[in-house]
């Protein structure tokens, strides 16, 4: 497990539906998180990264506040994919300053 830090962006809804193979799929609650990747050469990128939740409505208090949460993850091709860890939530980091 690692854990992702960042400015939680989002908590949203997605709509149920059929994908590609003709299976349906529940509706189900997302979060967006933005973090900072730091590169080889010192450097940062921000990246945004959308996260499928148990229960949207955990994380609603934490909206545009800075949070950490204990992760997952794992390749799909030349991507990394993030979910986060079974029964965990977030935890606030406090603002610097």
């Amino acid at each position: 497990m690692i854990k992702l830090e960042g400015k939680l962006i989002n908590v949203f809804t997605q709509e149920g539906g059929t994908n590609k193979k003709g299976e349906s799929f529940d509706e189900r609650d997302k979060i967006q998180v933005m973090g900072a990747v730091e590169l080889p050469n010192g450097d940062v990128r921000h990246e945004l990264f959308t996260l499928g939740v148990d229960n949207g409505r955990d994380y609603e208090p934490f909206v545009n506040k800075t949070i950490s949460l204990a992760c997952g993850y794992f390749a799909n091709g030349k991507t990394v994919v993030f979910y986060p860890a079974k029964g965990a939530l977030p935890t606030l980091i406090p603002a610097m300053g």
